[in-house]
């Protein structure tokens, strides 16, 4: 088995993509659907949103903030909020 290979994103360190994903995971059910995410973890959301395959589409103008929503099957999901209004969904999960 490949030993997992440690993750940097935004200053924290995990040990394996399956450390980072945990506290993705983590960090979005501290929140509501509805919800803004705070500074802190936008902050994070950004660096993290950066890594996805889509960053460029995903984060067009800037991200002025972040929202929880309600998703699929009653499951909730991160959406950035850009500078002009729009708005778009993703996958934490695509971003490792």
């Amino acid at each position: 088995m490949a030993k997992p290979q440690p993750v940097e994103i935004a200053g924290h360190q995990f040990e394996s993509k399956l450390d980072a994903l945990a506290f993705m995971k983590a960090m979005l059910n501290r929140y509501r659907p509805g919800d803004v995410v705070t500074t802190i973890d936008g902050a994070f959301l950004l660096e993290a949103l950066k890594r996805h395959p889509e960053a460029s589409e995903k984060i067009g103008p800037g991200i002025s903030s972040f929202e929880v929503r309600s998703a699929d099957f009653g499951t909730q999901c991160f959406w950035a909020v850009r500078i002009d209004g729009s708005e778009e969904r993703f996958s934490y999960k695509s971003c490792l």
